[in-house]
């Protein structure tokens, strides 16, 4: 824990920004990638073992290289899929979204699930507030350096479970 806020402290300094708990850049050099996936954009993945997500559904492919050819060549694409439900929704933007610069957005979750579910979460996020491990500011959550070091810690507390 002392080495990773050393590391942030030290990256702060030399002119990077932590925008997602394991990744830091100079501004304007975030992984356009990754940042997607954290902001819960839509993605298409190609070739064995790649994972898609349409904002409903996730899937992925089989992950061996020689049953993803061999059914390509057959005409059929390996894949497994989940249909995600409102929670699981609503979890996975708990979990992506505290690990980032932007935070987590409780007008986001008032409007797109629900008022029940913010007042929850602002419940629920007190003692974490409290604590000193996450700020809310103008509707928005952001984990603080103390909190980065038990992101899915706090996460997990905050999921929903009903």
């Amino acid at each position: 824990a002392a080495q990773f806020i050393h590391l942030m402290d030290a990256l702060d300094e030399a002119g990077y920004q932590h925008y997602e708990v394991s990744n830091f850049a100079k501004p304007g050099w975030y992984s356009r990638h990754n940042s997607n996936y954290w902001k819960g954009v839509p993605y298409l993945g190609i070739g064995p073992s790649a994972h898609s997500f349409d904002g409903d559904t996730r899937q992925w492919n089989v992950s061996n290289n020689l049953r993803y050819i061999r059914a390509l060549q057959q005409g059929d694409l390996p894949y497994e899929m989940e249909r995600l439900t409102t929670r699981d929704k609503l979890n996975e933007y708990i979990m992506t979204s505290l690990r980032t610069v932007w935070g987590l957005d409780l007008l986001h979750v008032e409007k797109t699930f629900g008022a029940v579910h913010r007042l929850a979460l602002e419940t629920t996020l007190q003692p974490f507030a409290v604590n000193g491990e996450l700020t809310v500011t103008n509707n928005t959550v952001i984990l603080t350096k103390t909190g980065k070091l038990m992101a899915d810690h706090i996460a997990a507390e905050l999921f929903v479970t009903d």
